[in-house]
């Protein structure tokens, strides 16, 4: 049962591959995480400056240690960084030679949804870095803008509320609630329908559950 499940969501993952490739984006499937984190850390080589969303895709492959490692720097903001530093370095990461990240949802005809708190990401996704690596495992495939959307604030979103520990109505009733709350996660969305002109955008798509 195991492998055609596999072979499924190969299939799958090729459909939506070609799909981006039609809307101009360079695509790829990946059997497993650890052939798509080496496929990331090639473009980034050593001695570049990789900007870094706070996708847990990308922790989960082990990317931050691994570029670092490489001598890459590193520019992500992190824990305890008051509201003026996340600013600095959101703008630093606009100007990165690379950009690492992962969308909540990949559409089947070829789209990327993006949800953010703040839009850091969302602004890196179409404008600045000089080349973006995008990482999606197979349970991000999407049927469409609409069910992306749903996925990435009935499912992604609610998961990272949870990790954050944020007290949010949806983590207590397990639904998106559109809500007004302070410390809500959910407050921009981007979509990416074609390729932007100036953005070079790889998607790495992974046969396995990867993130939110």
């Amino acid at each position: 049962m195991e492998q055609q499940i596999e072979a499924l969501n190969r299939t799958r993952l090729e459909n939506a591959a070609r799909a981006l490739r039609a809307n101009g984006f360079s695509a790829e499937v990946y059997a497993s995480g650890r052939e798509a984190a080496d496929a990331a850390l090639k473009p980034a080589g050593s001695g570049r400056k990789v900007g870094l969303g706070g996708s847990m895709t990308v922790q989960a492959l082990g990317l931050p240690a691994a570029l670092e490692k490489a001598g890459n720097t590193i520019v992500t903001h992190k824990p305890g960084m008051d509201a003026e530093q996340r600013r600095a370095v959101w703008l630093e990461a606009l100007g990165s030679d690379i950009y690492l990240a992962s969308p909540q949802a990949v559409t089947m005809d070829g789209k990327l949804v993006f949800v953010d708190a703040n839009g850091n990401r969302g602004a890196a996704v179409t404008w600045g870095p000089r080349r973006l690596v995008l990482i999606a495992g197979v349970n991000k495939l999407s049927k469409d803008q609409e069910e992306g959307l749903r996925r990435s604030r009935d499912t992604a979103a609610i998961a990272n509320n949870v990790r954050l520990s944020k007290d949010n109505p949806c983590v207590k009733t397990g639904r998106c609630a559109d809500c007004a709350s302070p410390s809500r996660i959910c407050n921009a969305a981007t979509i990416l329908w074609k390729k932007p002109w100036p953005a070079d955008i790889t998607v790495l798509l992974v046969n396995e559950e990867l993130g939110f």
